[in-house]
């Protein structure tokens, strides 16, 4: 398991549950509680709710061990920060000693035996972890499978992860490498509410990209807004989005959006898997996107 910190996307994960929730004549009953999740929401509350979501039977088996394991990853990663704090002072000092400088790391098969030795170490040990963590929740069986068969979990796991993060079409005319950072922009955003996928636009010349990322509208349904269209809120993790790129040679915000067409926007230049890139992620989407999805409002009223 991972203890990347926004290890998988929430901004996916809310899309697909959000059309799930569109796609219904009567919301399911899990979708106040999981509307009303946001920043300030703990990871305690975040995981009773998905897991209210799996019991329910809305999701395909493999999902809903995804959604339920991931979030237990959070926990997990958030306990190892503080339980494993010498095991990465261990790593980093035998970085140091043998000259790698930060931010780098070797090629498989070349770290030294000892740093190797380690890192093993700390992934028993990360391990252990998560698979308590399981335990303490009430996954007993999830954290059972995760002991005696290991490379079942993964494939369960990656089959639910798929489910969310849907993999790029085959035959599809956008480059692999430009899907890979529409991701890594997803997995730096967090929605405040509910939000479809994420939209983009992009263009080359002359071996310079540009790539305009932006949440799609959302379309109430019911109420006195019946029809209207709205832009979703989010925040944007900064320090990720500059860390996805191999070289930043610019960076900023355009709070006002004054004389520009784009609007309120955050802008990165510089280079990724080996492209010049100009990203910008905006505000809101364009006037001419159609909604990414449908939101019944008089549903999402609490009960």
């Amino acid at each position: 398991m991972s203890t990347r910190d926004n290890d998988p996307l929430h901004a996916a994960i809310d899309a697909r549950l959000a059309s799930l929730v569109a796609n219904r004549a009567t919301p399911p009953a899990w979708a106040g509680p999981w509307r009303r999740l946001g920043p300030e929401s703990s990871d305690d509350e975040r995981l009773a709710v998905y897991r209210a979501i799996r019991s329910s039977g809305s999701l395909p088996e493999d999902a809903g061990l995804y959604l339920v394991s991931w979030q237990v990853d959070a926990l997990a990663s958030r306990h190892a920060e503080q339980a494993l704090h010498h095991l990465d002072d261990q790593l980093e000092a035998l970085e140091r000693a043998h000259g790698l400088d930060e931010g780098e790391a070797w090629e498989p098969g070349e770290a030294p035996p000892e740093y190797a030795a380690a890192l093993r170490r700390y992934h028993d040990a990360w391990d252990a972890i998560f698979a308590e963590k399981l335990e303490q929740y009430g996954e007993a069986d999830m954290a059972r499978l995760f002991r005696e068969d290991p490379e079942e979990f993964r494939r369960r796991s990656e089959a639910g992860r798929l489910y969310f993060h849907e993999p790029r079409r085959p035959g599809s005319e956008v480059p692999a490498w430009l899907d890979e950072l529409v991701e890594a922009v997803a997995g730096c955003l967090t929605a405040d509410g509910p939000m479809g996928p994420l939209g983009f636009r992009y263009g080359e010349e002359e071996g310079f990209w540009e790539l305009v990322v932006y949440p799609t509208p959302v379309e109430l349904l019911g109420g006195a807004h019946d029809g209207a269209v709205v832009a979703p809120g989010f925040t944007l993790d900064l320090a990720g989005l500059r860390a996805a790129f191999d070289r930043v040679d610019d960076f900023g915000w355009n709070a006002l959006g004054l004389h520009d067409t784009d609007g309120p926007h955050v802008w990165v230049e510089g280079e990724y898997r080996g492209r010049e890139v100009w990203l910008r992620v905006l505000a809101q989407a364009p006037e001419d996107e159609d909604p990414g999805m449908k939101l019944d409002v008089q549903g999402s009223r609490p009960g």
